[in-house]
């Protein structure tokens, strides 16, 4: 037994990508203590449904990796409703926030981001990145008529959509140009935008928010271009700032996250990054960020395999999903790279998916490579094209001249090779 595995593992940060490590290693047989500190009371969850299913019904159970009991069956020690205050390198332990100290061999960060905030200190303006922030929107939109949902990306649209489903009229402000503008390409994003507005969603795109304020009768916003919006209550989505603070005082290489290698690593070895606070190296060897739910259990998994002395696995497509209404939308890739807005290079080719009303957007670059997709209601078609993208295949010109996305065709240019992913069949 290495010395690292003899003082065990400790990970900070008790989310998906935290508690996917800790399982892994348990169920693969690593020999030392692993213990899981968590700032909140529950036991791992993934997030995705917060914004879905859990907002639509507070009651839906809670989307827990495994039932609690599973971490005491496998040795796991929890420490939650507890925060690591302090790493102290030299000496190899954590301070925790009840004044007590863990000793670690390794150490896993995994404390995931925090929401960003809007620079006004109000009770009735809400964010959304854990189960009690989830049960404290539902309580509001219970008594309200009306919501304004800040931030025109995935978590503001999800949320517009569920509440809409609710019976709240709702108004979206996006500061961007258009929806979805960071990752979305045009055609897919201007298809959920005509979604929600056929839902009664009104949105307002090219403004910010100047002034908020709240009294007896609600809550008021002034926009940049001088208009006022008013509303019971406002949900901020405008995305996650990486959660560094411990790793910065402990003097870890920081660059919008923590700055890791391929096998998770961080500046000091024995410490390793997983999540969405991982930056981990990209396609042209710069650091970046991803805040997925793949990304949570991929960085898992290549953390557990450094730790237990074992192959980095091989890289995988990016791969994310949004539901919205009866929109199934799912992306793999770099789906930016027909972007015209952005100067993107390459196009996109739509074609029809062989599943009624699915359609596909290719991106390919300038030497017919499938460098990304997206998938509306198409997602037997996406687990084709994420395992296309990932090889780097060129798509034959008859493939893409057609209307329709031949999917036996595609497979035929792979060699076998299974996507791991949760199936979204759409």
């Amino acid at each position: 037994m290495s010395a690292g595995m003899d003082a065990g593992v400790v990970i900070v940060g008790a989310g998906q990508a935290g508690g996917r490590v800790a399982l892994l290693l348990a169920q693969r047989g690593f020999p030392g203590p692993v213990t899981l500190v968590g700032a909140e009371t529950l036991p791992p969850y993934e997030r995705p449904p917060l914004s879905k299913e859990m907002l639509a019904d507070p009651q839906h159970p809670l989307p827990l990796l495994v039932p609690a009991a599973e971490y005491e069956r496998l040795g796991i020690a929890l420490r939650l409703g507890r925060r690591v205050t302090a790493i102290d390198r030299a000496r190899r332990v954590v301070a925790l926030d009840d004044g007590r100290t863990l000793p670690y061999g390794r150490l896993v960060l995994a404390t995931g981001g925090r929401p960003r905030q809007l620079p006004f200190a109000l009770e009735r303006l809400q964010v959304l990145r854990t189960v009690e922030d989830v049960r404290a929107i539902a309580a509001r939109a219970e008594k309200a008529a009306g919501v304004l949902v800040i931030g025109g990306g995935v978590i503001g649209l999800e949320v517009a959509a569920t509440l809409r489903r609710r019976g709240l009229a709702v108004t979206v402000v996006e500061v961007g140009s258009r929806l979805l503008g960071r990752n979305f390409p045009e055609p897919v994003a201007a298809a959920i935008a005509e979604r929600h507005a056929a839902e009664g969603v009104v949105v307002r795109t090219g403004v910010r928010v100047r002034t908020m304020s709240e009294d007896a009768g609600g809550l008021h916003a002034t926009l940049s271009d001088g208009s006022t919006i008013g509303a019971d209550f406002a949900v901020a989505g405008i995305g996650i700032t990486p959660d560094t603070a411990l790793a910065q005082d402990c003097g870890l290489v920081t660059d919008d996250g923590v700055v890791v290698d391929a096998g998770m690593r961080s500046s000091d070895p024995d410490i390793l990054a997983v999540g969405d606070m991982a930056a981990i190296p990209g396609p042209d060897g710069r650091p970046m960020r991803c805040e997925t739910w793949q990304n949570a259990n991929v960085t898992a998994e290549r953390a557990v395999a450094t730790l237990l002395g074992e192959a980095i696995p091989p890289g995988e497509a990016g791969w994310f999903w949004t539901d919205q209404y009866d929109l199934n939308v799912q992306l793999t890739g770099d789906t930016m790279i027909g972007n015209t807005m952005s100067g993107g290079a390459g196009r996109v080719v739509e074609q029809r998916s062989a599943v009624p009303g699915g359609r596909l957007y290719l991106m390919l670059d300038g030497d017919g490579r499938l460098v990304g997709a997206a998938a509306i209601n198409a997602g037997r078609d996406m687990s084709v094209c994420r395992r296309l993208v990932a090889a780097g295949v060129r798509l034959p010109g008859a493939m893409l001249g057609s209307d329709l996305f031949d999917a036996r065709a595609a497979r035929a240019l792979l060699t076998p090779a299974p996507a791991s992913a949760r199936p979204v069949d759409a």
